[in-house]
């Protein structure tokens, strides 16, 4: 008759999973100070760190309340490492920027003319001053040999006055 395993077996199991998965991931197979602390008996890293991200796409219609007179529906694109998390993400695009959710999918599973193709992302991140925003208040650097994106004037000012004078 087979036994149900303990508690103390499931809990060493997971904590081998978690740390053979910590080597591959973080460690590549090098001393890391994180898991060879001696007499540490807690994992060293919480288990949704190592939850995968999946690039989501996510489609709105801007309504008659915006700026824009006419009606028009945009593609964004986002990561995100479920369902729920994806739904906050685009709810709170949604209303910030005053649009209606039409859809939101994993992009894997959207299908042949979606799949293949990149779209603008949902939020960007300000290279300068690390702040989200909205992509179509995106300032590219001027300069082609530089990708970096901004928020704002004063953003792109000291970039440039730091990175390229």
């Amino acid at each position: 008759m087979r036994q149900h395993p303990t508690i103390g077996q499931e809990n060493a199991k997971r904590i081998f999973i978690l740390t053979a998965l910590h080597k591959l991931l973080c460690c590549e197979g090098k001393r890391c100070d994180l898991m060879n602390k001696e007499g540490n008996d807690e994992i060293a890293f919480k288990e949704d760190d190592i939850l995968p991200y999946e690039k989501w796409l996510a489609a709105f219609r801007n309504g008659s309340s915006s700026e824009i007179l006419e009606e028009h529906e945009f593609l964004r694109q986002f990561h995100a490492t479920g369902f729920y998390e994806a739904y906050d993400i685009v709810a709170s695009f949604a209303e910030k920027s005053q649009v209606e959710i039409l859809w939101f999918l994993e992009k894997r599973e959207c299908g042949h003319p979606y799949v293949n193709s990149n779209y603008p992302e949902l939020e960007s991140l300000c290279t300068y001053c690390n702040g989200f925003f909205s992509y179509r208040d995106s300032i590219p650097c001027p300069y082609s040999q530089c990708s970096s994106i901004f928020c704002s004037k004063i953003c792109l000012q000291d970039h440039i006055a730091l990175k390229h004078k």
